[in-house]
């Protein structure tokens, strides 16, 4: 499979406000405004180092979910993919499971159980790339 780079960390926290504070400070880094994600119970924020902080916005939420077992942090590594569904086939035929797929109209994003990459999610995502930057683009 041919990846083009690592595009984003996942970092899973109960108090998105305080974990803001804590990266921007220990990194001198800033980040978007938060972006609501109410399909999948989770508001988040993104860095152009490529962090992205994730806090879930119900109890019932995945990333709820994944706190209650495995406490606060890495949730997932995001891999840009040149195409997308070659890379899904060529993982599938390797024995990774696909658990979820989202089109966010330009981003497309493939997302493989943790159980089968020794704990953690492979993230898999395809968009055209609009500069050399890491995709951590601030929405207003």
């Amino acid at each position: 499979m041919k990846v083009e780079k690592i595009d984003h960390i996942h970092i899973a926290v109960k108090d998105l406000e305080k974990a803001i504070r804590f990266f921007s400070d220990i990194l001198g880094t800033k980040f978007s405004s938060v972006i609501h994600a109410e399909k999948f119970d989770l508001k988040s924020v993104l860095d152009p180092l490529g962090l992205e902080i994730i806090q879930s916005t119900s109890p019932e939420g995945i990333i709820a979910k994944f706190i209650d077992q495995r406490g606060e942090g890495l949730h997932a590594i995001s891999f840009k993919v040149p195409n997308l569904d070659e890379a899904i086939a060529e993982l599938q035929a390797k024995g990774l499971r696909l658990v979820g797929r989202i089109d966010l109209g330009g981003i497309k994003e493939a997302q493989f159980h943790p159980k089968d990459s020794f704990g953690m999610m492979i993230e898999l995502c395809e968009y055209q790339e609009e500069h050399g930057a890491a995709r951590a683009v601030f929405r207003k």
